[in-house]
């Protein structure tokens, strides 16, 4: 089964990704399965992106490099109505890090107003940055989720499981711990897991109103990976079933099988 077909998106669908532990995976998969279906799209970020995450999608006819979002929007009408493949990355600017070349996307004010505008049948943002840990805590700036957004993807993965609460594990340990509770140092297990998922500081955090949550549960991709997952679903429908649309359960980084399981119909 394919992602979109577990997310089971609509004709239109504004998509933003928060979280981590496979975050960047599950977004270049998702353009990917989007880019098939021939349809109006635009990848973009609220955050920072390494240059590299894009380098797939990004060719002379669809990429847009610019500062100012006027110019930007111009551009888009242009290349969409130009591109074949319908396809189209968004870049703002380019920035400088210790961790590589990043890029930056426009503001969520425009990409709401583009939206509402039909510019495009897909929106894909990635709304929140995690430096490659498994494992985040938002903080008061985060995430970045732009109002018009149909449906938020919260990215787990599961290899966070007994890894010690400290930085180099989960990024923002602090707040972590604030939300948790759990102790610097101690496992990670699945209480303090799914307490992370369901709190209102916690994945969801910022959640439009009306907006479909899809709990994705990544890095599963053996019979011991699955057995945590569907504890951890199991654990987190006792919580808060009521935030949640959906619990995918797979592995982003398989592109041909990246989903093990499915549970529909939470609300």
């Amino acid at each position: 089964m394919l992602i979109t077909e577990a997310l089971d998106f609509k004709k239109r669908a504004f998509i933003s990704l928060v979280g981590a532990g496979g975050k960047s995976t599950l977004f270049a998969l998702l353009a990917h399965e989007l880019n098939k279906k021939k349809k109006k799209i635009i990848l973009t970020t609220t955050t920072h992106m390494l240059t590299r995450q894009l380098t797939p999608f990004i060719t002379t006819k669809n990429l847009i490099e610019t500062d100012d979002e006027k110019t930007m929007e111009n551009n888009i009408k242009k290349k969409l109505h130009q591109n074949i493949n319908r396809k189209i990355v968004l870049i703002h600017h380019r920035i400088k890090e210790e961790e590589g070349e990043k890029v930056s996307g426009p503001s969520p004010n425009y990409l709401d107003k583009w939206w509402k505008e039909e510019l495009a049948d897909y929106f894909l943002v990635e709304a929140d940055g995690a430096r490659g840990r498994p494992v985040k805590a938002p903080a008061s700036h985060e995430p970045v989720i732009p109002l018009s957004t149909t449906d938020l993807i919260g990215v787990v993965g599961i290899d966070a499981l007994n890894l010690p609460l400290q930085e180099e594990n989960v990024f923002r340990s602090e707040i972590f711990f604030q939300i948790t509770g759990l102790n610097f140092r101690e496992k990670i297990g699945i209480e303090a897991l799914s307490l992370l998922i369901c709190h209102p500081e916690g994945l969801f955090k910022g959640v439009p109103q009306d907006c479909r949550c899809h709990l994705f549960i990544n890095k599963v991709d053996d019979s011991k990976g699955l057995k945590m997952a569907e504890e951890l679903a199991f654990q987190v429908l006792k919580i808060c079933h009521q935030k949640i649309s959906d619990i995918t359960i797979g592995a982003a980084c398989q592109e041909d099988n990246p989903v093990n399981e499915v549970i529909r119909g939470i609300k």
